[in-house]
C-alpha cells in the first residue's frame, strides 16, 4: 500500500476545504491565471547551483604580456595556497611593467564559466606632448598629465640647426601637426 510522506497509508479519504481556504486558494489561481505566461515553471527540485561569489579578484604579475597569451598571476594579498590563477590575455599587449616581484604590476581579472580573463592594470602617470609650436626663436610644447599602460612609444631627436631654415621649420611643421 502507498505512504504519505508521513509514513501513513494512503487512504481514499475526500478533501474539504473551508471557505476561507477555498477563496484564497481561488485567488492565488486567478493572480497566476492573469499573469505573465512566459515566466519560469515552479520547481520543487534541487536548489540551483550558488553562483561563485569570487568571480572578480583583484592580482598581481610581473614581466610582458602579450595578447591571446596565458598567465600564471598571484591573487592580490592574499597569501594562503592555492593563491595563483591562470588568466588569459585578450584585450591588449602589456609591455614588461615591472620585474621585481616585490612591486609587481597590480591587475584586474574576471572569471566567466571556467576561464579567468585580464580585464584591467593600473596605470601609471606620465606627462605627455600634446602640442608643439615654433616661433620665430623658439619651439614651445604643451604637455598634460595622462594615464597610460605602456613604456616610452619612440623617442625623436631634432638638430637645433635645423630649426634655422624657413624650409626646415616647414618640414618640422608638418612632422609635428
Amino acid at each position: 500500500m502507498a505512504q504519505k510522506p508521513d509514513g501513513k497509508a494512503v487512504r481514499t479519504e475526500r478533501v474539504t476545504f473551508t471557505k476561507p481556504a477555498a477563496e484564497r486558494i481561488a485567488k492565488v489561481v486567478r493572480t497566476v491565471e492573469q499573469g505573465d505566461r512566459g515566466g519560469a515553471a515552479l520547481t520543487f527540485g534541487a536548489a540551483p547551483p550558488a553562483v561563485d561569489s569570487r568571480t572578480f579578484r583583484m592580482a598581481t604579475f610581473t614581466g610582458a604580456w602579450a595578447i591571446d597569451m596565458s598567465r600564471s598571476v598571484k591573487f592580490y594579498n592574499q597569501t594562503s595556497t592555492p593563491n595563483t590563477v591562470t588568466v588569459n590575455n585578450i584585450l591588449f599587449p602589456l609591455p614588461e611593467l615591472s620585474n621585481n616581484t616585490n612591486t609587481p604590476t597590480v591587475c584586474a581579472i574576471a572569471k566567466d564559466r571556467n576561464q579567468w580573463y585580464l580585464l584591467q592594470v593600473v596605470h601609471a602617470q606620465q606627462d605627455m606632448l600634446s602640442g608643439v609650436s615654433l616661433q620665430p626663436s623658439s619651439l614651445q610644447f604643451t604637455r598634460r598629465s595622462e594615464v597610460s599602460i605602456s613604456a616610452t612609444a619612440a623617442t625623436t631627436g631634432i638638430a637645433l640647426s635645423s630649426c634655422e631654415s624657413k624650409a626646415s621649420s616647414q618640414q618640422l611643421s608638418t612632422f609635428l601637426g
